[in-house]
C-alpha cells in the first residue's frame, strides 16, 4: 500500500472528553487532568503471498485512572490503498463501523490538531478514515481490539512494499489522549512536552510470512533489525520483537524475482536540481548444493601468549574445536599456534584426513609467552602461498610484545607476503589489543576485523562467523555502472557474498535514466558477470531512509580513513557537514559550533550577543580520540565505525538539534522552536501564520509539502517560495487569498 496504514485511538467522553457526534468531525473539549491511556501490546500478524497481504494487528489498551472512558477508535487509510473484508472486534465481539471520505476525516483531524497543539496528525489529513465505537473502558481494565483486513500492497516492478505503524506512547501535552504517529524513518523529532508522563513500555512484535509464486529474493527492511529465516526460494519469515515501541514505522521491501542472486534498487530524489541516492541489494541464495562449494583453504592463526591463559585459553580451543569439525570434505587447512615463537601443528596445508590429529594438537595448547604478530601471520601465508581461495583466521588478544614490533612494518611486510588474494579475518580478544593495526591488516585484504568484549564468549563469536563465511557464493567483486553519473559508492570495496548473504551498496547519481550495472567476481573457480538495468528517477520524493543510509556509512567510511592513516581536515569538514545535515552522532561531531555559523542554542534569557552555550547531539554521545590505538576506547571506535559502513537499518537521529526539511537546514532553539538557519524571522517580508489556525489549514491545503515542516511543532520558521514562513501561536489568522499571493498556489 502506498503510504502508511496508522492506527489512532481517540478518547472520548467520561471526564476525558465530551463529544457531539456529527458526520463533519468530532467537538473534543479537553478535560484539565486528562489521565492518559496506555497501550499495552501491539502485536501484527501478516500473511502474504506475492503481492497480496492478509493482516491481523492486536492492541491491548490500559485505562490507569479511576473513571471509565469510552472512545472512538479511528484507522486512516491512506492514498491508494485497496482495503478489502476489514472488520473489528473488541474483546471479542464484532463492531460496526463506517468509512469517512477524506473531506470528513480532514475535518476531524484538524479539530485534533486545534485541541491538542500537537500536529502529528497532519500527515493523514487526506486519508479515508475507518471510525468505529468501542466499548467503555473501566478504570485500571484492559479492552483488546482486534482489526483484521486484505490489502493489495504497493509493487513497482518486481519491488513490493509492506508498512505498518509502529506508534509509541498516547501521552499528549495538552489532552493526554491522543497517539503520536510518526512519519516512516523521521529525521524531525516531535517537540518535546517536559509535563507529558514517561512513555509507557509496548510489547510489540511483527510477524509476517511471505510466500511467492515465482521467487523471493531481497527480503530488507530499513526501519528496523529484523531476523529472516528462509525455508525455500519462495518462502521466509520475517520476526520483529522489541520491549518497546520505538516510534517508527515498520517498511519491509522484498522482491519477486526467480534468479539466484537477484537485484533490487531503491532511489531516493527530492529535487531535480541536486544529485540523488541510491541503494542496491543483491541477495545470495539460502540454500546452496554444498557439492558445488569449491574447497577452501583456511589457516586458523592462534594467540597462546600467557595473557590467554584460563578461560580465554579454553573458549579458544573450543572455537578451533568447532570450526575444524566442520570443514569440507575437500578443504584443506593449517594451525598454527604462536606466543614469543612459532608453532605449526605442520608445515603445509593438510587435507581433513588429519583433523584428529590437529584436534589433539589443539587440546594441548597453552597460555604462555610474549606475542610475535609479524612471525605467525608470515608462516600462515607462507603456507597459502599457492591457494587460489585462501583465508586466514587470526585472533589475538595482545600488542605485539616480540619480534616486529612496529605496526607500520608488521602491516607492510604482510602485505608484501599477500601476493595471492588471501582474506585476513582478525579476532581481537578483549581490550589490549591494537585497533589500527588489526583493521588495517583485515581491510587491505577486502576482510574485516571484530573484536569480542571480555563478557562475550570466544567461542560463540567465532562459530558464528565461521557459519557465514564457509560458504561463498561470488567473491572478489567489483561493480561497474554505466549511465547516471554515479559517485561517492560505499563501500569502496565490496565484501564477498556468503550463503544467504546480501550485498548493500550505497551511492549517489546526477542523471536520471537507465543506469546499467556490471557486478563482477567468481563464481567458485570462475569468473562470472551479472548485469543489472534500473530506472533513476528524476524525481522521488519517498524513500528518504536512502540517503540517510548513504550518509551513515560515507561518514563511517570517512572516520576509518582519519582512524587508520590520521585526522584530515577535509574528511573532518566532510564528516560534520554531513553529521549535521543527518543527524548523525559521530566523535567528530559531539556538540555543534557556536553564533559565528548561526548554529548555536542560547539558554533562556541569554541576549542575542551574550555567549552562546554549545549544543550536544546528545547528552549522553560520547567523544573519542580517532588516534586511540587500544584499549576499550579504540575498540568502541573501531567497532562503531564498521557498524556504520555497514549499515542496513536507519538508526534514530541525534534527537532534537538539526534537521532537513524541504531542503533546508533548520535548528531547534532552547525553547523548542525548529529556526531555518539562513532565514530572518523579522525580516521585512516574513509571513507570519497562527498555529493551528484556518489560515494555517488553508497553507497546508494549498502547499501539501509544508506539512513535513508543519509537523515539528507549533512554532516553525522556514524559507518557502522566496519568503519566511513563520509559524507560531501568536501568528496572524490571515485569508486564503493572502495566503495565495505571498506562496502561490
Amino acid at each position: 500500500m502506498r503510504g502508511t496504514l496508522r492506527i489512532i485511538a481517540l478518547l472520548l467522553g467520561s471526564g476525558l472528553f465530551a463529544v457531539a457526534g456529527r458526520a463533519q468531525g468530532v467537538i473534543v473539549l479537553p478535560d484539565r487532568h486528562p489521565a492518559p491511556l496506555e497501550l499495552r501490546t501491539h502485536r501484527v500478524e501478516a500473511r502474504v503471498e506475492d503481492e497480496i497481504a492478509v493482516v491481523t494487528v492486536t492492541q491491548t489498551f490500559y485505562n490507569p485512572g479511576g473513571g471509565t472512558v469510552e472512545g472512538t477508535f479511528l484507522f486512516p487509510l491512506p492514498p491508494g490503498a485497496q482495503v478489502s473484508r476489514f472488520s473489528m472486534t473488541v474483546d471479542g465481539r464484532e463492531m460496526a463501523g463506517e468509512l469517512l471520505e477524506a473531506d470528513e476525516a480532514r475535518a476531524i483531524y484538524e479539530e485534533i490538531v486545534r485541541r491538542s497543539l500537537d500536529p502529528a496528525l497532519l500527515e493523514m489529513a487526506d486519508y479515508r478514515t475507518f471510525r468505529a465505537r468501542i466499548f467503555p473502558i473501566p478504570g485500571r481494565a484492559e479492552r483488546t481490539i482486534t482489526l483484521r483486513y486484505d490489502a493489495a500492497l504497493e509493487r513497482e516492478g518486481d519491488l513490493v512494499t509492506f508498512r505498518h505503524p509502529m506508534q509509541g506512547h498516547l501521552a499528549t501535552r495538552h489532552t493526554g489522549a491522543v497517539p503520536l504517529p510518526r512519519p516512516i524513518d523521521s529525521r524531525r523529532p516531535q517537540p518535546e512536552r517536559p509535563d507529558a508522563p514517561d512513555a509507557v513500555p509496548t510489547e510489540s512484535t511483527v510477524h509476517i510470512t511471505l510466500a511467492t509464486s515465482t521467487g523471493l529474493t531481497n527480503v530488507y527492511s530499513p526501519s528496523h533489525e529484523v531476523r529472516v529465516d528462509r525455508s525455500g526460494r519462495r518462502t521466509a519469515t520475517v520476526t520483529l520483537e522489541q520491549p518497546r515501541l520505538d516510534g517508527r514505522d515498520f517498511v519491509l521491501y522484498y522482491s519477486l524475482d526467480p534468479s539466484p542472486l537477484g537485484a533490487t534498487l531503491l532511489a531516493h530524489r527530492p529535487y531535480g536540481d541536486r544529485p540523488g541516492y541510491f541503494l542496491l541489494l543483491v541477495s545470495a541464495p539460502a540454500e546452496l548444493d554444498e557439492a558445488r562449494i569449491p574447497p577452501k583453504d583456511i589457516v586458523f592463526v592462534l594467540d597462546t601468549s600467557g595473557s590467554m591463559a584460563g578461560e580465554k585459553m579454553a573458549q579458544a580451543r573450543e572455537a578451533l574445536r568447532y570450526c575444524l569439525q566442520r570443514l569440507g570434505p575437500h578443504d584443506r587447512f593449517g594451525l598454527v599456534a604462536f606466543s614469543s615463537d612459532v608453532d605449526a601443528f605442520r608445515d603445509s596445508l593438510v587435507t581433513t584426513a588429519m583433523r584428529d590429529d590437529a584436534l589433539f594438537f589443539v587440546d594441548q595448547l597453552e597460555a604462555r609467552g610474549g606475542t610475535n604478530i609479524n612471525a605467525a601471520l608470515l608462516t600462515a601465508l607462507e603456507m597459502l602461498d599457492d591457494s587460489d581461495h585462501g583465508q586466514v583466521i587470526f585472533l589475538t588478544d595482545g600488542l605485539p610484545s616480540t619480534g616486529v614490533r612496529d605496526e607500520g612494518q608488521i602491516r607492510r611486510n604482510v602485505a608484501e607476503a599477500n601476493d595471492g588474494g588471501v582474506r585476513l579475518f582478525a579476532f581481537g580478544v578483549g581490550y589490549d589489543v591494537n585497533t589500527r593495526l588489526l583493521d588495517g591488516l583485515s581491510q587491505a585484504t577486502g576482510a574485516f576485523a571484530d573484536y569480542i568484549s571480555p563478557e562475550e564468549h570466544i567461542e560463540e563469536r567465532i562459530g558464528a562467523f565461521y557459519d557465514k563465511v564457509r560458504f561463498p557464493v561470488m567473491t572478489d567483486l567489483a561493480l561497474e555502472a554505466d549511465g547516471g553519473d554515479v559517485f561517492a559508492l560505499t563501500p569502496g570495496t565490496l565484501p564477498d557474498l556468503y550463503r544467504g548473504g546480501r550485498l548493500l551498496v550505497a551511492g549517489r547519481y546526477r542523471q536520471p535514466g537507465d543506469l546499467r550495472l556490471a557486478l563482477r567476481g567468481r563464481l567458485g573457480d570462475a569468473a562470472e558477470t551479472l548485469r543489472y538495468t534500473f530506472e533513476l528517477p528524476r524525481i522521488e520524493r519517498e524513500r528518504d531512509f536512502v540517503a540517510r543510509l548513504w550518509a551513515t556509512r560515507r561518514v563511517g567510511a570517512l572516520l576509518d580513513e582519519m582512524r587508520l592513516h590520521g585526522e584530515n581536515e577535509e574528511l573532518k569538514e566532510e564528516v560534520i557537514a554531513l553529521a549535521r545535515e543527518f543527524g548523525i552522532v559521530t566523535p567528530c561531531t559531539s556538540y555543534l559550533v557556536t553564533e559565528d555559523e548561526a548554529l548555536a542554542v542560547h539558554p533562556p534569557g541569554t541576549p542575542r550577543g551574550g555567549p552562546a552555550r554549545p549544543l550536544r547531539f546528545d547528552a549522553a554521545a560520547p567523544t573519542a580520540d580517532l588516534r586511540a590505538t587500544s584499549g576499550e576506547e579504540a575498540v568502541a571506535m573501531s567497532k562503531a565505525t564498521r557498524a556504520m559502513q555497514e549499515a542496513e537499518v536507519v538508526a534514530p537521529a541525534a534527537p532534537s538539534v538539526l534537521t532537513t526539511v524541504l531542503g533546508r537546514t533548520l535548528r531547534r532553539t532552547a525553547d523548542g522552536a525548529w529556526a531555518d538557519v539562513d532565514a530572518d524571522p523579522e525580516a521585512a517580508d516574513a509571513v507570519r501564520i497562527a498555529f493551528a489556525s484556518d489560515a494555517y489549514f488553508a497553507l497546508l491545503r494549498l502547499h501539501p509539502e509544508l506539512r513535513e515542516a508543519a509537523r515539528l511543532g507549533p512554532h516553525v520558521t522556514i524559507a518557502f517560495r522566496g519568503r519566511v514562513l513563520v509559524i507560531a501561536e501568536d501568528g496572524e489568522n490571515l485569508s486564503e487569498t493572502a495566503l495565495r499571493q505571498a506562496f502561490g498556489g
